[in-house]
């Protein structure tokens, strides 16, 4: 089953309302919820968590801004598109966020459509694979959804406290599904924390590192035998990358900046013990994944070419540091 993406719609006056439900419906893969007052979309948000939410800003009994504070309220990340005759009006008072996006009324079906496509189904392309996403969740023990998706297909992979959960597409689930996602080519992903309440059936077993690493194999094991193979050649796998709490994707931005580094980098005193260089490796590696988070590309780039200093060809900070590279940090 193809998951469906939840679009809140939040706007009092009923006959625009009902069109932008009628032009916003043709889209496939997407449910819409609609709601005419603060008090109704709070109610829904409750019910079902959005993916995406539409809102005018002048509503009968409050604002569309309280309906991202609600969102917020209740943990749950959503791009939020404003559409209002009274922007001015609110202006002020709007978040400052880059997922809150702000139009002034009347916005044309087509234009808003295209900006439902581009938030959550054909949005930039990440420069991360699909496997990385996977390791991000199981290195650092968390629980999330990772959405995959090209212009033939879309599904979905769930890791629950860092164990590889269930994967699902439009083929089926479990194991093949995953195997599709890892190799399908042209794929958009998205990785966002799974929301409570919110859960699948188990469907995969075993660490996911290893889980990879055999489909890998397999994979690669079907290319030597001559045996039809209809997706691309697999990404590097599995690379440890920084895990971060949400919205990885925007962590990942592509970066067009070239950066120098020093190069007096800090040498490693060769009297230091076994254990006392695995400390300092370790903290190198964290440092680097900490500055990745806080999207401080020189600064993780410094850390990781210490780490190398400390053990080289470690494959995670090679890793790291190739994809520094892609991403125009020397």
């Amino acid at each position: 089953m193809t998951p469906t993406r939840s679009i809140l719609l939040v706007e009092d006056e009923h006959t625009l309302r009902l069109s932008m439900v009628r032009g916003l419906s043709k889209l496939d893969g997407i449910a819409i919820r609609d709601a005419g007052t603060l008090r109704e979309a709070k109610r829904l948000i409750g019910v079902h968590a959005p993916d995406l939410v539409i809102s005018d800003l002048d509503l009968p009994d409050g604002s569309g801004i309280e309906v991202a504070a609600e969102l917020e309220k209740m943990g749950m990340h959503a791009p939020i598109v404003f559409v209002s005759a009274y922007v001015d009006k609110f202006r002020h008072r709007l978040p400052t966020r880059g997922d809150i996006e702000v139009y002034e009324k009347p916005v044309g079906m087509d234009r808003l459509r295209a900006m439902v496509e581009e938030k959550l189904t054909m949005g930039p392309r990440s420069p991360f694979a699909v496997t990385d996403y996977v390791q991000l969740a199981s290195m650092g023990g968390h629980s999330v959804a990772i959405e995959v998706w090209s212009p033939a297909e879309r599904g979905r992979i769930v890791i629950v406290g860092g164990d590889l959960w269930s994967a699902e597409d439009g083929l089926g689930t479990g194991l093949e599904a995953l195997r599709r996602m890892v190799f399908l080519g042209g794929t958009h992903v998205a990785c966002r924390t799974l929301r409570k309440g919110e859960t699948t059936t188990r469907n995969i077993e075993g660490p996911a590192e290893s889980v990879l690493l055999d489909l890998a194999r397999e994979h690669d094991e079907a290319v030597r035998s001559g045996d039809h193979v209809t997706t691309p050649a697999p990404p590097a796998i599995p690379v440890d990358l920084p895990a971060g709490e949400d919205e990885w994707a925007d962590v990942f931005a592509e970066a067009s900046v070239h950066v120098e580094v020093p190069p007096a980098l800090p040498t490693v005193p060769r009297q230091l013990s076994a254990q006392s260089l695995k400390q300092e490796f370790d903290e190198a590696f964290e440092t680097a994944v900490d500055a990745l988070l806080e999207k401080d590309f020189p600064s993780a780039l410094g850390a990781f070419l210490r780490a190398n200093a400390i053990q080289p060809s470690e494959p995670r900070v090679l890793a790291n540091l190739k994809r520094l590279r892609e991403m125009g940090f020397t």
